[in-house]
């Protein structure tokens, strides 16, 4: 009992509720005009009234239960949507239908059609759980809190709109939008943006589980074959025809931001082609050095650059 008094609930009646309970004052207000009709115009109105706070506490039970237990994302380019995936947990015995799960809507915009990013969940069984994707806009790299999160619902019968509030569950990351020049083309100033390929044959010295992030080239299938696990195969140091992306590598841009962008543009051409590759970004804050595509997407989001900018913060 103690756990479900933790649960806060809010409710508000809607255009419909506000509608109803004008006519239940229309109907009680008739009872005075024509006192022949007013013991019915009483039963009726008292009716009503029941009938509109029984609906009201079937939409505040609609949501009691409904937990978020599990927040993750992939890093997403700016500019682009990053992609929450929301585990929904229902701890009643009973199912609910009709669930919308968004960002928190601020007063301002409330009554506004267009509330932001929400997801859809029409049913969610008993005592069961339901993983949902939600959108969420970004404009700038960085390191972000996931936005308060309202889970609501105006069923069974649309007169109130019940919300809950989801505190920020986790963070996730913004890398810079990938644009640049394409690797070993020519650039200004007759060089070439320096990337390091080693050259050789492919020493396997070992296997290791797999890890999100890790380049699909590097799976060995056979090993998934015999035993149904996900292994990744370790080379030899300098064996493997790898490409070495480093900061340095692009002192001919200006600005930090370009610079990154560059970064990340090479990044995802290795992934695209399959190509194995280390990240160097010889920050201040030590020897950064990456072959995980999802660590190197992050570190790309967190640096801090030769101005030290902290970017941490709100994508809006």
């Amino acid at each position: 009992m103690a756990e479900r008094d933790r649960e806060r609930i809010y409710l508000i009646p809607r255009w419909a509720g506000l509608v109803l309970g004008t006519a239940v004052l229309a109907v009680f207000a008739l009872g005075y005009v024509s006192p022949a009709t007013r013991g019915l115009t009483q039963v009726l109105g008292i009716t009503l009234m029941v009938a509109s706070v029984v609906v009201l506490i079937q939409s505040n039970e609609n949501l009691r239960g409904i937990d978020i237990v599990g927040c993750r994302s992939l890093p997403a380019s700016a500019g682009e949507d990053v992609v929450l995936e929301l585990t929904l947990r229902n701890r009643s015995r009973s199912e609910r239908v009709g669930i919308w799960v968004g960002e928190g809507i601020s007063w301002r915009r409330f009554w506004k059609s267009n509330r932001g990013p929400r997801v859809w969940v029409p049913l969610i069984a008993a005592e069961g759980t339901r993983i949902i994707r939600l959108p969420i806009p970004t404009s700038k790299r960085g390191r972000f809190p996931v936005p308060t999160l309202w889970i609501s619902s105006v069923l069974p019968y649309g007169l109130g709109f019940a919300w809950k509030v989801v505190a920020s569950c986790g963070t996730y990351f913004v890398y810079p939008c990938p644009r640049g020049a394409p690797l070993n083309d020519e650039v200004a100033g007759g060089r070439f943006f320096g990337v390091k390929v080693s050259q050789g044959n492919a020493d396997v010295t070992g296997h290791r589980n797999f890890e999100p992030g890790d380049l699909l080239s590097r799976m060995d299938w056979r090993v998934y074959a015999r035993t149904g696990k996900l292994m990744v195969r370790t080379l030899e140091e300098g064996g493997s025809d790898e490409v070495a992306l480093r900061w340095r590598d692009t002192d001919s841009l200006a600005d930090d931001e370009p610079r990154l962008e560059q970064l990340s543009f090479w990044i995802s051409e290795c992934v695209r082609e399959s190509r194995g590759f280390t990240l160097d970004l010889g920050s201040s804050d030590g020897h950064l050095h990456h072959r995980n595509v999802v660590a190197c997407y992050e570190a790309l989001a967190v640096f801090r650059g030769s101005k030290g900018e902290d970017f941490n913060g709100d994508s809006k």
